[in-house]
């Protein structure tokens, strides 16, 4: 059955009566004025999955410890998060393309087309993605001059390419595909040698998408049933003041999960100079931000807690 509409007041109502979230710090007024102006109730209630439900007596199903102050802030926290991560995902993206450039550039066997043309020949799906972009404003011209189709369409309306053309060098192909493209262009090019393999960039890939579409990438923390590359178990064990059993607990949550596999491969592969900048920013989030409204969380064990793995990973970076 679908759920009807509700209006903000509505809403907060039933909040209150029907999912047991306080408004101690925030008046009931602010919050429909907030759900009006600020932000959608769907969006904001996506991080109630961070807390316990009362199970037994008359309140069953009601949550715990929510105020409707806490949604409100843990919204900002992951809005300023997001920005954030997707610079650090674009800053690795570019490291990854300026090592495959000048990796191309030094090897004798590789003029900087072959592979293009190689590598697109390989993926016939590639093949869609590039045609699909031939009227983009930001890479069509790009696509039209190192490109040319023949096309018709079948029976069902798939594009069927009688002639697809390459003559494109890499230089321009890499601003051409998608981060998920590229990564396998990468391993593609480094086959076995390459210095990160896909278990390690995906990872990234997923997070950077999260960022681009604006989707809440805190909204639940819990233990989950993601198993940790062995690398960035590793990485996380460097950190002396994490435990064996905090490692594994916080790694099985796919965020924290992908932040960590951000982090380690950030630290690995990123100019000094831009991680400095970057790794600022991350800590006055972290030690200043995230804890301007501490009191809100003091009964709330796994946003603490994920909150403290969180900071003694980036107190042991900065």
């Amino acid at each position: 059955m679908n759920k009807p509409k509700l209006t903000p007041r509505q809403l907060v109502a039933k909040m209150k009566t029907e999912k047991g979230i306080t408004f101690n710090y925030i008046s009931e007024e602010n919050a429909i004025k907030f759900l009006k102006e600020k932000n959608n109730y769907f969006r904001l209630a996506a991080y109630r999955k961070n807390y316990d439900k009362k199970l037994l007596g008359s309140e069953q199903g009601k949550y715990m410890n929510l105020d409707f102050a806490c949604l409100v802030d843990l919204s900002i926290i992951d809005m300023r998060l997001r920005r954030i991560v997707f610079q650090m995902c674009l800053d690795i993206e570019h490291d990854l393309k300026i090592k495959l450039l000048n990796d191309i550039t030094i090897d004798e066997n590789e003029d900087g087309y072959s592979i293009v043309d190689d590598f697109v020949n390989r993926y016939d799906d590639l093949k869609d993605e590039i045609y699909k972009k031939r009227y983009s404003t930001y890479v069509g011209d790009l696509i039209n001059k190192f490109f040319s189709f023949d096309v018709h369409l079948n029976a069902n309306n798939k594009v069927i390419y009688d002639e697809f053309n390459v003559n494109c060098p890499l230089w321009a192909f890499v601003e051409i595909i998608s981060f998920g493209t590229f990564i396998k262009l990468y391993e593609f090019y480094y086959d076995t040698k390459a210095p990160l393999q896909s278990s390690v960039l995906n990872p990234i890939k997923s997070l950077r998408n999260a960022c681009a579409h604006n989707n809440c990438i805190i909204n639940n923390l819990r233990r989950g049933n993601t198993k940790p590359t062995s690398k960035v178990s590793q990485f996380v064990a460097k950190v002396s003041n994490i435990s064996k059993d905090e490692r594994k607990r916080h790694l099985s949550s796919q965020p924290m999960f992908e932040f960590c596999t951000l982090l380690m491969v950030y630290n690995d592969i990123v100019s000094e100079n831009v991680k400095s900048h970057r790794y600022s920013e991350l800590c006055e989030l972290v030690n200043e931000r995230i804890v301007q409204h501490s009191i809100y969380y003091e009964n709330q064990q796994l946003l603490k807690s994920s909150y403290k793995f969180m900071k003694k990973i980036v107190d042991f970076l900065q």
